[in-house]
């Protein structure tokens, strides 16, 4: 027994020195030594590789394209195929991917040309024994760029103020053209741009009936012939809606906007959809089109959804040098009664730069909301809301009950009108004062942002008009406000953008102190002038800031995207509030300079920004730093 263990252990540990790969684990009677855990997700047969690709004569554009469609190149340091004939599976899908890489950049005669271990990977068996890893070598031809030779499309729609709002609505437009690179791209876009054209003009059953692609390699060029056939013009038919529960089905359909009998148009469909999504309602809302006409050429929808849980809550966090720290929650009942009517409740704490409660600023309210009141984009909202601020100058203490409506002209115009009520009572260095002011608020909006939380191109434009009445001194007169800020993307990718904002405001019809101090201007803080202490900047009586009756602000940013997580902002800032009626710049401009880092979330760019004054004056700060959720505007 003891020369047969002994044998036993000398044949394992000679296995292991012969083995052709580094000792560094050996078996002894079924254990593993020297070993690391295996890899759980990784298979026992694995095939490991490694990759060189040769892209012949080649720009670094066109290299990037045909590594970008290789899957063996993007998986290469991922999990490895769990087998030598999934291994060559992949392997022989490659030219597949290559070429269709190479006619999306216009080269029609290339060539694609693989090795692994040295060999054809054809000549392979399913079951072949390869080295781990094994070495695979692929050489792509490019061949010549192609260029469009003949393009003929038959059926293609006339131009017409349906295309006003699409920058490129023809195919040589987006390069289907003679002389144009031959990219498969223009080609299928081309033939999605047809149809799509089509569709805007009422034929939702517009189809390609044929396409024909011919490549002449001897002139290196492509031919292409495409015929579209726009199907019948239609009007939308009855809407049916499934998934409901709690929501009134026909009040469903009749939010969409969508009437039975008009004149097809896909964008009604899409500002339908869109003005579902806003109830917050549903988790999903889809509405599918029929794929034959019923009678009268009516076009049948299903809007299929899904509803969400009725009640949420939620909450978020704040923090800034100059303006404290900040807490807010909120419940809402999503649903009340079957007409996405929703009561929210809120509460915010901010300002906590200290340890004395009576310093905090604090916000509750109660606001209700019934979409859909007058027409399916007009909402009635009524709100009851307590406040107390306590900025360095004054203490406000206020209720405030308002009522309005909204409604969304367009998808990017909308309007409102309102009526407010608001007793609140003021203490500064000139006393404390009472006040009951009724405003009757009156807004235009004008929103074409890409993106809420992290435009990169568009405008939004705000202007209002609140006609007021203050009836302890006997004021009446007006505030007006605007804005608009605007973003210019510097790349084709929008990497680099220039977004600037500009604002003013002007008080009419009551001198400074028979405002209430909650009315009057101030700058300073993160939504305004950064650097400086939030409303620590506008007209001052013996040193202290009293608040004015006009302001202007501004800010320039110039926002780099430096990976898909992180990116880098530049700022400068510049405002003040004045005491007269309209900018006089009696106190001038104060100035701020600063940066700050984005790191990049699926909610928006989680912000965190460091300013500094350009100009203080005794009493400012030295810098201020700022954290939030989205671009600061």
């Amino acid at each position: 027994m003891g020369s047969a263990r002994f044998v036993a252990i000398a044949a394992s540990l000679l296995s292991t020195s012969l083995c052709p790969y580094d000792a560094t684990a050996f078996e002894l009677f079924g254990h593993r030594f020297f070993e690391a855990e295996p890899d759980p997700d990784i298979s026992p047969d694995a095939q490991r590789y490694t990759i060189a690709i040769d892209t012949v004569g080649a720009d670094d554009d066109l290299h990037a394209a045909v590594l970008a469609a290789s899957a063996l190149w993007s998986g290469r340091d991922e999990t490895p195929p769990p087998s030598t004939a999934a291994f060559l599976s992949r392997v022989n899908a490659e030219y597949g991917r290559i070429t269709a890489a190479l006619y999306r950049t216009g080269h029609y005669g290339g060539a694609v040309e693989i090795t692994v271990d040295g060999r054809d990977p054809d000549a392979l068996a399913p079951d072949a024994v390869l080295p781990q890893p094994v070495a695979v070598a692929m050489r792509v031809t490019p061949g010549p760029l192609f260029r469009f030779g003949r393009v003929e499309i038959a059926g293609a729609p006339p131009t017409g103020p349906e295309d006003a709002d699409f920058k490129k609505s023809t195919p040589a437009e987006i390069g289907l053209a003679a002389g144009e690179p031959a990219r498969a791209g223009a080609v299928t876009g081309s033939e999605k741009l047809l149809i799509d054209a089509w569709r805007r003009r009422g034929h939702p059953l517009a189809s390609i009936v044929k396409r024909d692609t011919v490549a002449q390699h001897d002139s290196s060029t492509l031919d292409v012939e495409i015929t579209i056939d726009p199907g019948p013009a239609a009007t939308f038919g009855p809407l049916a809606v499934t998934g409901t529960s709690r929501m009134n089905p026909e009040y469903t359909a009749w939010m969409t906007g969508i009437e039975s009998g008009t004149r097809y148009d896909p964008a009604v469909i899409e500002r339908g959809q869109k003005n579902l999504r806003r109830l917050q309602v549903f988790s999903s809302q889809r509405i599918e089109e029929a794929k034959t006409l019923g009678p009268n050429g009516e076009l049948p929808l299903t809007l299929n959804v899904a509803e969400r849980p009725l009640r949420v809550i939620g909450g978020g966090v704040s923090y800034a040098t100059e303006d404290g720290a900040g807490i807010e929650a909120y419940w809402q009942h999503r649903n009340l009664w079957g007409h996405a009517e929703s009561l929210k409740l809120s509460g915010a704490v901010n300002g906590i730069a200290g340890v004395d409660p009576k310093d905090f600023n604090y916000d509750l309210s109660a606001v209700f909301t019934r979409p859909g009141v007058i027409t399916p984009f007009t909402d009635f909202t009524a709100e009851l809301s307590a406040t107390r601020e306590t900025p360095d100058t004054y203490t406000e203490t206020a209720i405030t009950v308002r009522v309005g409506l909204s409604h969304a002209i367009t998808e990017q115009l909308a309007a409102s009108v309102g009526l407010g009520v608001t007793a609140s009572r003021d203490e500064d260095s000139q006393g404390t004062d009472n006040f009951l002011f009724t405003g009757l608020p009156l807004g235009l909006t004008y929103d074409s942002r890409d993106d809420k939380t992290d435009p990169h191109e568009g405008f939004n434009a705000k202007a209002s008009v609140e006609p007021f009445y203050e009836a302890n001194f006997g004021n009446a007169g007006a505030i007006l406000d605007a804005s608009v800020a605007s973003y210019l993307p510097v790349d084709r990718e929008g990497r680099f953008v220039i977004a600037g904002r500009l604002a003013a405001g002007s008080i009419l019809g009551a001198p400074i102190d028979e405002m209430p101090n909650g009315r009057l201007y101030y700058a300073g803080g993160g939504s305004s002038v950064r650097g400086y202490a939030y409303r620590s900047l506008g007209p001052k009586e013996n040193g202290v800031v009293t608040g004015g009756l006009s302001h202007l602000e501004g800010s320039l940013e110039l926002r780099a995207k430096v990976t898909d997580s992180f990116g880098v902002v530049g700022f400068v800032d510049a405002g003040n509030a004045f005491a007269s009626s309209y900018p006089d710049f009696s106190g001038g401009l104060r100035l701020a300079a600063g940066a700050g880092i984005r790191y990049y979330t699926g909610l928006g760019p989680i912000r965190l920004d460091v300013a500094m004054p350009l100009d203080p004056e005794p009493g400012d700060s030295t810098f201020g730093v700022y954290i939030g959720l989205g671009q600061s505007f």
